[in-house]
């Protein structure tokens, strides 16, 4: 959970005073003093390294490790994807983790404050922003699906863990495990013990009728052989042609009632609304109250995922026909790595898991002290994350490996690649523990734990902003957090709707993929190209005695940059339209409307930019500039920086001394 009370510690990042330069809000020596109470001593820090560390582990490390993760696997080849997926957390997602957790960290400020070091740039905040408000408002509905099944586990027995006839299922094609039926696959070796003769010899498969003889084909002996017709078709007409486990008949039929495409929306399913409604008000309790920062519940939240997991994952590689389906996600087809789409893939992942370029880091680290090693935690949190998808990608492909064992099919074939693929997997393995309801309990409370770390700060994010812009609203609390939570909640019905999976695939594509790239591209290239990455490492050295390590300061300046532009460019020229389950195309509106959704983050870039460079039309160049009052938030230590700045020779910086004369001998 949260380590924090957020709600009393987000500092105010409102900017005062038009005289300072442009910006979304201006920004005074008089806005700096009139803040002096929230400076370091005054503002809300981590009671302890441990705190921090957790606190960015609960939030980088998501719901979107065991759901998101393993359905983009399973869609885009396997072992290729998780390749491609580690390559780019080596690349490009530990320095730019640690590129926002440092630039939250040295200013004390968030998002969009943070960008007093290039005002020009401000819309990169409230592109994050705006980000964060439109995947919180879908990623609770992956919550919601959490606490149905949650509250699914308390039922005497499972109800995904046989083809019941009183949630529909569909006894042609499920495939009840618990049945003495044959599968039809299975019949020829069946009746091969009695009827087998190695001498025989035909074409391969059913041959046709010989007088009262049936002709079969072995494919585990490699041969043909006869069977009475009698025998033949007594055996046939009693086994199985199962194709779907329970527990996809269960998640397609009964949980979602899944209409034919995103334009058959059809009815609210009440029973999902409930639980999203029970969600959106356990969020809204987080946004008011807060959550306690105890040890014990720190560690209790960071471990018990785990713990869990694991278990699952020791369970899953028992199973048999487990080893085909952990080859299938490890072991990669390298002719695939040639495929642009694979990386694009893969990057989108790496910055959803991340949250990078959505504005959390930037406020996480704004609660860290000044010296914080904040580089250190920056790697065992991507690599605590790494780890998290590597567990429960193992968990879920070891229990693919199995159902298609069961099924006789492809693991490709097994299950439908949708946004419910997690909901289908882990399930069909609860099955197989012992006493499976206390599992099913267990799993999706820490399935949530996981979701709730994650949607409270997207949600807690936004709030701040607003009552920082709108400093009336801090004395309203409760009431901005009530109509947040019910204008989003209003807003997420369309996801509980028969179709609603089409329209949560198709803001998922959009909201965070689509988004992420750009303002990451955008984020990185204004930070380390306009205000630049010597004066940005100078920055870090000035705060921690060293000058970060040359890997991170090449990759910040050059291979990041370089991988999004090319990973972006490519995303708009060979821009398909989105698909479900990777079978049916959306209708070129529905494309157009996620679009539209993405367009919501990202104009807000050129839009204040425009806004930025119109307010400094008498003087472009101080768009490009730090404004007075940026730095440390520590008066003393804002005193340091000033002198440094003061004393330095480097002008390639776009340092400004406005402050240093305004400041005497500051």
């Amino acid at each position: 959970m949260t380590l924090t009370t957020v709600s009393e510690e987000f500092r105010a990042a409102s900017w005062e005073g038009a005289a300072a330069g442009p910006g979304i809000f201006a920004d005074g020596d008089a806005g700096r003093k009139s803040s002096s109470a929230s400076s370091e001593d005054q503002r809300g820090k981590f009671g302890s390294r441990m705190e921090s560390l957790l606190y960015c582990i609960g939030f980088a490390v998501g719901i979107g490790d065991v759901w998101r993760f393993p359905i983009l696997v399973y869609q885009n080849g396997g072992g290729a994807f998780f390749a491609a997926y580690v390559i780019v957390m080596i690349l490009v997602a530990i320095p730019l983790f640690t590129m926002e957790l440092a630039l939250g960290q040295f200013s004390s400020l968030g998002p969009i404050a943070v960008w007093k070091c290039l005002p020009v740039a401000q819309g990169i905040g409230v592109a994050m922003v705006v980000m964060s408000l439109l995947v919180a408002i879908y990623y609770n509905v992956i919550l919601c699906y959490t606490l149905y099944y949650l509250a699914q586990s308390f039922r005497s027995v499972l109800p995904w863990a046989d083809c019941y006839e009183w949630w529909g299922a569909d006894p042609e094609t499920c495939y009840n495990r618990y049945s003495n039926h044959t599968k039809c696959r299975d019949v020829p070796e069946l009746l091969w013990p009695a009827y087998g003769n190695p001498n025989s010899s035909s074409s391969s498969g059913l041959l046709g009728h010989l007088n009262d003889v049936v002709w079969v084909s072995s494919a585990v002996h490699g041969t043909n052989f006869s069977v009475p017709a009698d025998a033949f078709y007594s055996i046939m007409a009693n086994c199985s042609n199962a194709t779907q486990t329970a527990a996809e008949q269960f998640w397609e039929k009964y949980v979602l009632d899944l209409s034919g495409n995103i334009e058959e929306v059809g009815y609210i399913k009440w029973d999902l609304c409930l639980c999203l409604f029970i969600s959106w008000l356990i969020v809204f309790f987080c946004l008011i109250r807060g959550v306690s920062s105890s040890g014990k519940v720190v560690y209790f939240t960071a471990t018990f995922p785990y713990v869990v997991l694991l278990i699952l994952l020791v369970k899953g590689v028992t199973l048999s026909g487990a080893g085909q389906g952990i080859a299938y996600f490890l072991v990669p087809d390298f002719s695939k790595l040639t495929d642009l789409n694979i990386w694009r893939r893969a990057t989108e992942q790496v910055f959803y898991s991340l949250a990078i370029s959505w504005g959390g880091l930037i406020m996480s680290g704004s609660y860290n002290p000044f010296r914080y090693a904040i580089h250190i935690d920056a790697s065992i949190v991507v690599v605590a994350d790494l780890i998290t998808s590597l567990i429960g990608g193992i968990a879920i492909f070891a229990v693919l490996g199995h159902m298609s064992l069961e099924l006789q099919v492809p693991i490709e074939e097994v299950a439908k690649a949708g946004q419910g693929l997690a909901f289908v997997i882990y399930p069909e393995a609860l099955t197989t523990f012992w006493c499976p309801q206390l599992w099913s309990f267990i799993f999706f409370f820490m399935l949530y734990l996981l979701g709730i770390d994650s949607e409270f700060p997207l949600l807690q994010t936004t709030l701040t902003v607003l009552s920082d812009t709108f400093p009336v609203l801090r004395k309203h609390r409760s009431i901005t957090a009530l109509v947040a939570c019910s204008t989003c909640f209003i807003i997420g019905l369309s996801c509980v709707t028969q179709g609603g999976q089409y329209v949560l695939n198709l803001l998922d594509t959009y909201c965070a993929g689509v988004s992420a790239l750009f303002i990451a591209m955008c984020e990185v290239m204004a930070l380390m190209w306009l205000y630049g990455v010597r004066r940005f490492s100078n920055d870090i050295k000035f705060m921690l005695g060293k000058m970060p390590p040359w890997i991170f300061r090449f990759s910040w300046a050059f291979l990041s940059p370089l991988i999004l532009c090319v990973l972006v460019v490519y995303g708009l020229a060979m821009a398909a339209p989105v698909m479900y389950n990777n079978v049916e195309p959306y209708p070129a509106w529905a494309n157009r409307v996620g679009w539209l959704f993405a367009s919501l983050s990202m104009v807000q870039i050129p839009l204040w930019a425009a806004v930025a460079l119109f307010r400094s039309r008498k003087n472009i160049r101080s768009a490009f500039e730090p404004t007075d009052t940026w730095g440390p938030a520590e008066k003393k230590l804002l005193q340091e920086y000033r002198a440094t700045l003061a004393n330095t020779s480097d002008r390639t910086c776009n340092v400004s001394l406005r402050t240093v004369t305004a400041n005497g001998a500051a």
